[in-house]
Order: structure tokens, then C-alpha cells, then sequence
């Protein structure tokens, strides 16, 4: 459990969150928000006149946390978080797949025709979900790394629209192909994915960055190196 912060005579915070207490919230806001896409992604939404799944409002919420981690930790610890979401996410999948292959209470007859109706997924769908998934967190978390060996740690801003630009465009592409092809014509493919590309985009650049650059310092400052 995080402890409080303590506050110096300046009114500074002291370095008082251990690495691995940051990480252990981190990682549960990180499985919360996939979950929730995932659940959500079931709703389609109108956006300012654009239909899109209510997934993607939450969504882009990950790869902010992927480029707190990249940022302040390395590739190799968001790997890990990214992985362990998707492990958390198959795991919620498969057991409320599960719970559709009981029969429904007489008394709760309408409720559990809406669980069986959420839960009972589309394999194929729920495949190009992670796999879009998998890909563009990875590659999101990769290349803000490289681009910070490009440009050096000046440029934040940069790093995080940049690499979500290439985390984004992979798993917008590889889900809206491998979930629609063959069944919904070329045309409106293009058009959910330039939509839900275009949200993520955005969100990263008056949302997302705005936030990075705002809590990136504040954790730095108040984790304290365990290794001292």
C-alpha cells in the first residue's frame, strides 16, 4: 500500500513510494483499463456523429501508462506490465465465457440472457482484440524508446504522439483487418479504422502528452531507489 507523502520544511515532497509500490498500483490501473475496453468494446457509440465501440474512450488511457513506464522504467518493464495485461484480460475472457454455459436461474431469466449476449464472443473478434492489442502496445512502448535514442530526453511530446502514432495505427489496422475482413465492405473498414485511429491520435495529443508531462516528473521525484 502506498504510503503518504511526507512533505519537507518547503513544502516538497520526499521520495517516499518504493519502485515496486508504484508498479503494483500502476499495473492495476494498467489491467483495470483493458478489461474495461474489452467489456465496453461490446457497445457501439455515436462520437460527434462518427459510430464507434465505447471501448475506445478508455482505450487510449493504456498507452498513457505505457509511456509513463517506457519513460521512467525502460522497454523491458512495460513489456512486462503490457503482458500482464493481456494475460489478466485473456483470463477475464475465458472465465466469463464460462459462466454462458450455465443454465439461467428462472428468476433472473432477462439478466442472464443479457450476460450470455455480452459474454458469448466472437472468437474471431476477440482474436484481432489481442492481437491488435499485443502488437500496438509492444510497438508503442519500443518506439518511444527509439525514438528517444534518436533525439535524446528532450523531447517528450515527441516521444509520446510519435510512438503512439505507430502503437495506435498497428492495433487499429490488425483489429479492424483481422475482425471485419470478408464481412464488412472495404470502404466502411477504412472508415471505423480512420475513426478510431483519429480518437486515439487525439486524445493522445490534448489528453494524454498534456498529463505525461505533468505526472513523468512527479513520479520520478517521489519513488524512492530501493536498490540504495
Amino acid at each position: 500500500m502506498l504510503r503518504r507523502l511526507k512533505l519537507r520544511a518547503d513544502g516538497e515532497p520526499k521520495k517516499s513510494v518504493s519502485k515496486s509500490e508504484f508498479l503494483n498500483v500502476i499495473t492495476l490501473v494498467y489491467i483495470v483499463l483493458i478489461i474495461a475496453a474489452n467489456v465496453m468494446a461490446s457497445k457501439v457509440v455515436l462520437l460527434f456523429g462518427f459510430l464507434i465501440d465505447a471501448g475506445t474512450l478508455t482505450y487510449p488511457f493504456t498507452f498513457l501508462i505505457g509511456d509513463v513506464l517506457s519513460e521512467i522504467f525502460g522497454y523491458k518493464q512495460a513489456r512486462k506490465t503490457i503482458l500482464l495485461g493481456f494475460g489478466a484480460n485473456l483470463a477475464f475472457s475465458f472465465f466469463a465465457l464460462v459462466g454462458t454455459f450455465f443454465a439461467a436461474s428462472e428468476t433472473a431469466v432477462e439478466l442472464s440472457a443479457a450476460y450470455d449476449l455480452l459474454f458469448s464472443y466472437n472468437i474471431r473478434i476477440l482474436a484481432a482484440s489481442f492481437a491488435g492489442y499485443i502488437a500496438g502496445s509492444l510497438l508503442n512502448a519500443a518506439s518511444l524508446i527509439w525514438i528517444r535514442k534518436l533525439t535524446g530526453k528532450k523531447y517528450l511530446a515527441l516521444r509520446t504522439v510519435g510512438s503512439t502514432a505507430i502503437g495506435a495505427l498497428a492495433d487499429t489496422l490488425i483489429f479492424t483487418f483481422a475482425a471485419w475482413a470478408f464481412t464488412v465492405p472495404l470502404a466502411d473498414m477504412l472508415a471505423m479504422a480512420a475513426t478510431s485511429y483519429v480518437v486515439k491520435m487525439i486524445f493522445e495529443t490534448v489528453i494524454a502528452t498534456p498529463i505525461d508531462y505533468l505526472l513523468i516528473p512527479v513520479v520520478k521525484k517521489v519513488i524512492k531507489d530501493e536498490s540504495a
